[in-house]
């Protein structure tokens, strides 16, 4: 009987509430729930503009797309240059415009939304006119190889002394790799130059991998040659199996520079302090 009372009395409020505050019981809780999307209409034309709205979805952005094919294949199928995002505030909610452009795939053809934070994606179906029609591909199966991803790269000893006074020389680079494939890599091919930035550089010679297992993460290191004049900024780029590796810095030869100045500076003082001024 006590509960009852109380929650008559909650509604009450709520109810004398609401109208203030623009909100309903409904419309409080939509924010709560699993995302959705909606659609002004449930069958459109290819180049048409079509209106989408977001409800529960958590805050961030929302990137919208059509995809074809049911969006088996993941973004593979959606019309990738056409999609939008939107920002989702607290209240859940959010609206955009969308282009109809033809998928890369054939539909049935979905609108799709997903949470770029979350990786929450919602799709919802979309009849298309005037787009090529086909029956719904399975995906394909994954593919078991590895996949390296270029973690850290770094200069632990810093430029050699030998580019202080622009002369060649070596320094070592420490490389961080991970794999992040569902295969291991063996062996996986290494192709590094170093040279000055935007020139053709010297071969590095590139170290012994071995095998990484997926999820492990190792570090080599490889000897960075530079040839003489050392001056201005430097790169060392390749390749580790299909991971970019780019990573750089600049040297000038400022222990040349002392070399020079100190000299200088001693022979000026041994002037200024031997040269006998005479009496007055």
């Amino acid at each position: 009987m006590r509960a009852a009372a109380m929650r008559a009395a909650i509604l009450l409020v709520w109810a004398l509430m609401s109208p203030l505050l623009g909100m309903t019981p409904a419309s409080a809780g939509a924010s709560a729930g699993a995302p959705a999307i909606s659609l002004d209409r449930a069958q459109a034309t290819a180049g048409e503009m079509i209106t989408v709205t977001l409800s529960g979805w958590p805050q961030g952005n929302v990137l919208i797309e059509l995809c074809g094919n049911d969006r088996r294949a993941g973004s593979a199928d959606c019309a990738v240059s056409t999609g939008v995002t939107t920002v989702v505030l607290t209240a859940g909610t959010a609206t955009a415009s969308l282009t109809l452009s033809p998928p890369p795939a054939a539909c049935p053809c979905v609108i799709a939304a997903t949470g770029v934070a979350a990786a929450t994606t919602v799709t919802t179906p979309l009849t298309l006119t005037g787009a090529p029609q086909a029956a719904a591909r399975p995906a394909a199966p994954a593919r078991l190889d590895p996949e390296l991803t270029i973690v850290n790269t770094s200069l632990p000893d810093g430029p050699s002394w030998w580019w202080l006074f622009g002369l060649s020389g070596t320094t070592p680079l420490e490389i961080t790799i991970r794999n992040d494939g569902a295969a291991p890599a063996t062996d996986p091919p290494v192709t590094l130059a170093a040279g000055p930035k935007g020139a053709p550089g010297a071969t590095i010679t590139p170290p012994e991998l071995g095998t990484i297992r997926p999820g492990e993460q190792r570090t080599v290191r490889v000897e960075v040659p530079l040839e003489a004049p050392v001056f201005g900024a430097f790169e060392v780029s390749g390749t580790i199996q299909d991971a970019a590796v780019r990573t750089g810095d600049s040297v000038y030869p400022l222990g040349l520079l002392a070399l020079l100045v100190i000299p200088l500076h001693l022979t000026t003082a041994w002037i200024v302090f031997s040269v006998r001024v005479p009496p007055p």
